[in-house]
């Protein structure tokens, strides 16, 4: 009988592992496109009955924001109107709920939830060279008819380099990329292989020439033209997500790598749910095949497991503990600050952080880092916010920034010298 069992057990092993690679990988990326599709939207500024401006959008927050360039929604500041297509085909009118032309990146609202996909995020630490990416939006050069009018393009490319660009409120972080960015994908996602966006499509390399026109006047007019191939910008996701953060609005941001098998299981995650239950059932088939050794070895297991659990019951529980920051030097020093609520910011603009620092210590950055509690791991991350003068390790070691780095408790660290000295902690729960 246990015999016969098991091998029925087995012929569903065999049919579930031939499922499993059975599945068409063109319906597992099928399934990650129209993800993608869901949260892109088409962006609509109107200065005038006769003059009208689009671009691409993302939903984030609560699927009633969505984030675009600013240049995109410039016509608001002369009193136009701007809106989005929802999917149902419908021109919904949205408000620019925040902008900022040094970042070029605009915040919209609209009134009722569209049904679009809100998107995830990747930080500059959860990205390398030469990854790819993919461009989500509505470029004006792919509108052939009316019928492409709100379906989205997509364009596939990988990461150049990562570079800044300087402007009056400083400077601002972007990703070269050598997918195409056209009039019209402003303001759209860029995505990662998993989904998550990484950054916000804001232009291309171009230059301005003089053509022969007969009908212009004196003969010539001036055209735009790339200024070189494969060469495109988007403002990295990090810009975005600290104007999330100050205005409250919630977002899930991805902070790290993922290893390979995370990215696969992420890329095909029904194909490795049905080897792990090919798996789950390959175990029970063993259980089956060796029934009778099967009961003594659980029944030994049973009897030493009750005894290991009263020994257990027995020992004295240990206190709870429960991770602070810790001033050493400077404004906090003897402040115990609790890092079981969330990030902690460090920094000198109070709109950014929750510790500020004096606005004379100029060598310190407005965020110049980030201190939290990773409760799966048991660890502390510390995280230099891109900084001139740097975030050191108590041994002089000075960290790398957008890349956390784990302490241990006990450990110190200083901002630009040891006048500004913290230390992570674990105190006992009185």
């Amino acid at each position: 009988m246990n015999q016969q069992i098991s091998m029925k057990v087995c012929d569903c092993l065999v049919l579930t592992l031939c499922l499993g690679f059975a599945l068409p990988a063109t319906a597992i990326a099928d399934r990650l496109t129209e993800a993608m599709r869901s949260s892109t939207v088409p962006v609509i500024c109107v200065a005038s009955p006769t003059h009208m401006g689009t671009g691409s959008g993302f939903w984030v927050a609560d699927g009633k924001h969505l984030v675009t360039n600013h240049h995109v929604v410039a016509c608001t500041d002369e009193g136009g109107k701007v809106g989005i297509m929802a999917a149902s085909g419908e021109l919904v009118q949205a408000a620019v709920l925040w902008q900022s032309a040094s970042k070029d990146l605009a915040i919209l609202r609209v009134d009722k939830n569209q049904g679009g996909q809100v998107v995830s995020f990747a930080t500059r630490s959860a990205m390398d060279e030469r990854d790819k990416v993919i461009i989500a939006g509505y470029p004006g050069a792919a509108l052939r008819s009316i019928r492409d009018f709100g379906r989205v393009s997509f364009a596939e490319g990988i990461i150049s380099k990562f570079t800044e660009l300087d402007s009056p409120e400083g400077t601002v972080r972007h990703i070269q990329i050598t997918a195409p960015v056209n009039p019209g994908n402003s303001g759209g996602p860029l995505f990662n292989e998993l989904g998550q966006v990484v950054g916000i499509n804001v232009q291309k390399s171009m230059t301005s020439v003089l053509v022969i026109d007969p009908s212009a006047p004196q003969g010539l007019r001036q055209e735009h033209v790339p200024l070189g191939e494969g060469v495109a910008w988007a403002i990295l996701s990090d810009e975005l997500l600290v104007e999330l953060d100050r205005l409250h609005l919630p977002f899930h941001a991805t902070r790290s790598k993922p290893n390979a098998l995370t990215a696969e299981f992420g890329r095909q995650p029904v194909l490795f749910t049905l080897i792990g239950l090919a798996l789950g059932l390959a175990v029970v088939a063993v259980g089956l095949l060796a029934h009778r050794r099967s009961r003594v070895a659980i029944k030994d297991a049973v009897t030493q497991g009750r005894s290991k659990l009263a020994q257990r019951s027995a020992a004295p529980v240990k206190p709870a503990q429960y991770p602070v920051l810790r001033g050493i030097t400077g404004p906090y020093a003897h402040a115990t600050i609790p890092l079981d609520a969330g990030p902690i910011a460090i920094g000198r603009d109070a709109s950014l952080c929750q510790l500020v620092m004096p606005a004379e210590s100029t060598n310190i950055g407005r965020r110049h880092c980030t201190v939290h509690w990773n409760s799966a791991t048991a660890t502390f991350l510390l995280e230099d916010c891109d900084t001139t003068n740097g975030t050191f390790l108590d041994n002089g070691q000075r960290i790398a920034s957008s890349t956390p780095r784990s302490l241990r408790a006990g450990e110190h660290f200083y901002l630009v010298n040891r006048h500004c000295q913290f230390e992570v902690a674990l105190e006992i729960q009185s």
